[in-house]
């Protein structure tokens, strides 16, 4: 099934794009789905972010599903 990914800040800097889609199986938990996105790169690997899933904040265990929309957050900080 696919999937779009948003990438926002330091994640759309390191993967060089702003979305893109995915395509995951039936039954990908959010926990998997967020080490699958790491495996992209060795940077992103590394750099602390949390997955949005339409919007929410998913709780462990929410699957995907098909159409779905997940964004890459990474930490923010300002003044």
């Amino acid at each position: 099934m696919e999937i779009r990914v948003k990438c926002f800040a330091s994640a759309r800097e390191v993967l060089g794009r702003s979305e893109f889609r995915m395509t995951v199986d039936d039954g990908t938990t959010i926990e998997l789905l967020d080490r699958q996105i790491r495996a992209l790169s060795s940077q992103l690997d590394e750099m602390p972010f949390m997955l949005a899933l339409n919007k929410q904040y998913p709780e462990r265990g929410t699957v995907v599903k098909e159409g779905d929309e997940v964004a890459i957050i990474p930490p923010v900080s300002g003044g």
